[in-house]
């Protein structure tokens, strides 16, 4: 099913509609949502989805030269509003263009209205256990972006048309939603095959390109090349609704496009014509539409050595207006003012030119972080990392983990080896408080976890439940059986209660020393030590095992270790740490600390940091002007 029809595009050209002269989406005012639902409680796996949107992110923002930090890809989020928020996020900081995908299963509720499933969601209740897609739509309706793009690879999508009534979708100009099943179809994923069938064959599209079209494909070239593809290959046939011509404006170079000389269409603002230049000597200036044709009076040129045209009075005019120009924009909201990215901080542009970051973890925390094999990290703190590296503009290929200990995190943060950490640190402990004094000063952006002070203990079940607490520990153990890790909140909080102990670099090393019966530390690094490391000792009836038994009621929030002074890198850093969250949480700790902690175990409620624009802003304006 199609909606709103618009006049065929004359073949072999470019489009005659008021868009066409736009450009491709302007990558500082572009941002896209990516999400891939494939893992569920209840309902069927998709395993395909993250395939479609790894390389979906890859091709899109080459494709667009967008920033990493501008593109937001969510892997099975685990609640409703994990999937809201990401889009909410998107929606709110999008001028120019924002794409939002999603493929997973489509559902219904029992009055008919139209939800995307997410991991938590259950077939016979839907209404509260998935996404109704009014959610999405009303953050794409609120954004400010100039092009709206909602790509929907999942069962009965073009449902969505029902809620982007008239009313709604027309709006505001610029939406095009494209749907990869009708209102009562199925959307496939094939067994064995690494992608769904539409975004397989979409990712064709735009890998391959279209011979005989344009430069540049537009939206609806490839609606019609994807229908025909599916249609050849007895798949579901897609639907579309778009709204003025945005279906006819350029989306992506056309990759079976045989140039024949025409001048390269550079990435502009929407709505925004370029203008016309001369493309060399002998050579007509290239149009794409009619109303940049009109607009090609002749401009006065200064020719240099190379040939290239330089546009005197471009360059006047940049000379003349220079800070008033600036400041006309600031009083005029322009976007590229207000807004902050990585670009703008020194200390992330030098970060940059080095082409890595390197991030401190602990390479030996399971269900945090662990190196499992050489080169190969995984844990929620490496989720965490990869996201804020995504922040400051790093994709995952460019993100270097360096294994730290306890007691060196201030000091190799400090000296530069490594330009942020992620490695339970606690914001109020002692070693932070330190840090922050230090002649090289730390700040922590946080919390992104809070946990409690527990000790693993080496016993049976019957002597691990007489133990209450920490005094029961210190009359029970000498000092070499109790350990904990140098520097750390847990030695603080030892030295304090005055029990003698053990201390060694890591609470791996306390473990696998067979004099230590105890270890003491958060709760949340004891589940994952006593899961990886199983040690059991048997003799009769009699068995020694690890179990974990909280002490008090102490709260340690974890916080991501900085350099203090760019408001900047804290800011990007601080707007990461919501992000996939939930589903993070989910992946990684949910089964281990469920089954090592507490049959009970319920995700800590953390309040999120407010991240302060306003600083960074600030701070961007010193350094701008």
């Amino acid at each position: 099913m199609t909606s709103t029809k618009q006049p065929p595009a004359p073949n072999g050209d470019e489009s005659t509609s008021p868009l066409a002269g736009a450009g491709l989406p302007d990558p500082s005012g572009t941002r896209i949502v990516l999400i891939g639902a494939g893992r569920f409680n209840e309902l069927h796996p998709l395993p395909a989805t993250r395939r479609n949107v790894e390389d979906l992110a890859d091709l899109i923002t080459a494709a667009w030269n967008l920033p990493v930090a501008n593109c937001t890809v969510l892997r099975d989020p685990a609640s409703p509003r994990d999937l809201s928020r990401a889009v909410e996020e998107a929606a709110k900081e999008a001028t120019d263009t924002l794409l939002v995908y999603y493929a997973g299963h489509g559902l219904i509720d029992w009055s008919g209205h139209f939800h995307l499933a997410v991991r938590s969601s259950e077939r016979e209740s839907v209404h509260d256990t998935a996404v109704p897609y009014a959610w999405v739509k009303e953050h794409i309706e609120k954004s400010r972006a100039e092009r709206r793009i909602v790509i929907l690879d999942c069962c009965y999508a073009a449902r969505a048309f029902g809620l982007q009534s008239d009313s709604a979708l027309f709006e505001v100009a610029g939406t095009y939603v494209l749907a990869a099943a009708s209102e009562t179809a199925t959307a496939v994923s094939p067994p064995g095959e690494e992608f769904t069938a539409f975004t397989g064959a979409l990712l064709a599209v735009l890998r391959n390109g279209i011979p005989g079209l344009p430069r540049y494909l537009d939206l609806d070239s490839i609606f019609r090349r994807l229908s025909k593809e599916l249609t050849l290959r007895n798949r579901p046939r897609p639907s579309k609704q778009c709204r003025d011509h945005l279906g006819y404006t350029p989306f992506i170079r056309n990759a079976a496009y045989a140039p024949y000389g025409d001048a390269s269409l550079s990435a502009v603002p929407a709505q925004q014509r370029p203008p016309s230049e001369t493309s060399g000597t002998g050579t007509p200036p290239s149009y794409t539409s009619a109303t940049s044709r009109a607009d090609a009076v002749p401009r006065r040129t200064a020719n240099i050595s190379d040939d290239n045209p330089i546009q005197v009075m471009r360059r006047k005019a940049v000379r003349l207006v220079g800070l008033p120009a600036a400041a006309l924009a600031l009083l005029l909201g322009g976007y590229s003012l207000f807004s902050v990215s990585p670009e703008d901080s020194p200390q992330i542009r030098q970060i940059h030119g080095r082409k890595t970051i390197n991030v401190g973890v602990k390479a030996d925390q399971p269900g945090l972080a662990s190196e499992t094999a050489p080169g190969k990290w995984e844990g929620f703190e490496i989720d965490l990392a990869y996201n804020i590296a995504a922040s400051l503009g790093f994709p995952r290929n460019k993100v270097e983990f360096e294994a730290v200990e306890t007691k060196d995190r201030d000091r190799l943060l400090q000296n530069g080896t490594v330009d942020f950490v992620v490695a339970t640190w606690t914001v109020d402990g002692p070693q932070a408080t330190k840090a922050r004094k230090h002649s090289t000063p730390l700040i922590f952006v946080g919390p992104y976890f809070k946990t409690s002070l527990s000790a693993l203990v080496w016993e049976t079940e019957k002597d691990a439940a007489s133990i209450e607490g920490i005094d029961d520990i210190g009359e029970k153990y000498d000092s070499d059986r109790i350990c904990t890790a140098t520097g750390s909140t847990s030695e603080d909080y030892l030295n304090k209660k005055n029990i003698e102990h053990t201390a060694k670099p890591s609470y791996q090393q306390c473990w696998n020393d067979s004099k230590v019966f105890v270890v003491i530390t958060d709760e949340i690094i004891l589940a994952g030590l006593n899961q990886e490391n199983d040690f059991r000792s048997e003799t009769g009836n009699e068995v020694k095992k690890g179990h974990v038994i909280r002490l008090a009621d102490t709260v340690e929030s974890y916080g991501v270790g900085i350099l203090a002074g760019d408001p900047i890198f804290e800011y990007l850093t601080c707007r990461a740490i919501p992000k996939d969250w939930e589903s993070n949480v989910s992946a990684n700790l949910e089964k281990m600390a469920t089954e090592h902690l507490d049959k009970e175990w319920t995700r800590p409620t953390v309040k999120f940091p407010e991240c302060s624009r306003l600083d960074a802003w600030k701070y961007k304006m010193r350094n701008f002007f």
